[in-house]
């Protein structure tokens, strides 16, 4: 009846008042009480009817606890159809409208228990386009990192053609990203690793990965030890100072050798007899991932050491190449000359020249009597000493 009341006392409606006077006769005490036919006459204290405390059951408990039980003092609200009117006939414009509404069954179940349609991401995912060649797997991972580990600003380095390799293995394809926290960082990993060692039956190994039960013993064992340090008068450990083998901010995952393609068979080093550096003469490509945290990733920078490394060596090919070519070019003018014939010169004709009278000075001899002197002044001198006594 309070019930009634307070509904009543908020409602002008008459024909709502009625309702609600004729729901609540069902509750009233049968000791002979008729209500006031008029709600706005004053209810006097000799009028007012005999009040007494009920309790109510479990299953009158329960009933009013369950949902889908009907309460019969908000019956009213209930519309009523009525027999005298005639069932419009429904236009396209009402039944589009009608259309949403949501079946019965579905406005029953709990909103804690419906199934909420899967969110659609506002922007993709930008996933780095494959190099030449690609393993079979590298989209697989690629995809798993940009959409389900939520990694961000991907970035792929093709170190296959690196001669000689880098110590992380032969043709090696590194993937660089970042996540947005340690713990993103850490969950990443894990979770990473696991689903190659379910799904692939590969061997990651993730270096710098704090284990589910390692985080929580080095937490603890710092508590212990900063506890130690301020019963013993010590300063705290400074804000500044994150060294703590806790927060790594970088995680390397060897994921190890998969599936090469088919066109990507060669090896480097593999044609050399005595190879010096590091090289796996088994087929198949390595794939390592670093794992970043915005401040760690910018700190060490990968992406420009990889990338001089990447240029120098094209560069070096380059040069290679431009002086193999050069030779290659000697070499077939040198061919082209030793195959062309040698072509013999036409002797011109001469005409008849008279011949002339040479003179040929004889040599001196060393039996001459004179020999002839290099000064033709000594020579007369010489001729007179011996020709002194001849004279007459």
């Amino acid at each position: 009846m309070s019930l009634s009341r307070a509904v009543s006392s908020s409602l002008g409606c008459t024909a709502c008042k009625s309702a609600i006077a004729r729901s609540s006769r069902a509750h009233l005490p049968s000791n002979g009480f008729k209500p006031h036919a008029s709600w706005k006459s004053p209810i006097t204290p000799s009028s007012r009817p005999f009040q007494r405390s009920f309790t109510s059951n479990a299953t009158f408990r329960a009933d009013k606890d369950d949902p889908a039980t009907e309460d019969p003092q908000f019956a009213f609200l209930d519309p009523e159809p009525a027999a005298s009117e005639p069932t419009p006939t429904p236009t396209p414009a009402s039944e589009s409208a009608s259309a949403p509404e949501p079946a019965p069954a579905a406005a029953s179940i709990p909103w804690y228990l419906q199934n909420r349609p899967t969110p659609t991401p506002h922007q993709a995912a930008l996933i780095p386009d494959l190099p030449p060649n690609p393993p079979p797997l590298l989209a697989t991972l690629l995809d798993y990192l940009a959409n389900t580990a939520g990694l961000d600003d991907i970035t792929l380095l093709d170190l296959r053609h690196l001669d000689p390799p880098p110590a992380l293995g032969p043709k090696l394809i590194m993937v660089i990203c970042s996540a947005r926290s340690e713990k993103h960082l850490h969950v990443s990993a894990d979770r990473f690793s696991r689903h190659l060692r379910r799904e692939y039956r590969l061997k990651p190994n993730p270096a710098g990965l704090l284990g589910r039960n390692e985080l929580k013993i080095k937490l603890r064992r710092k508590a212990k030890r900063m506890k130690m340090l301020a019963n013993v008068g010590g300063a705290e450990q400074p804000e500044g100072n994150i060294d703590d083998g806790i927060r790594t901010g970088w995680i390397c995952c060897t994921v190890g050798k998969i599936e090469a393609h088919e066109a990507d068979t060669h090896m480097p080093g593999d044609d050399v007899e005595e190879f010096v550096g590091f090289r796996d003469m088994k087929p198949g490509v390595n794939v390592v991932v670093q794992m970043f945290t915005e401040e760690k990733r910018a700190e060490v920078d990968l992406e420009t050491l990889w990338s001089g490394v990447l240029k120098t060596h094209e560069r070096k090919d380059r040069t290679a190449e431009e002086a193999l070519k050069a030779l290659e070019e000697v070499e077939e003018e040198v061919e082209n000359r030793a195959t062309e014939p040698v072509k013999k010169p036409v002797a011109e004709p001469t005409s008849e020249v008279p011949p002339v009278l040479q003179f040929k000075k004889t040599r001196p001899t060393a039996g001459d009597v004179f020999p002839p002197a290099s000064n033709p002044e000594a020579a007369t001198h010489m001729r007179r000493l011996h020709t002194v006594g001849l004279r007459v």
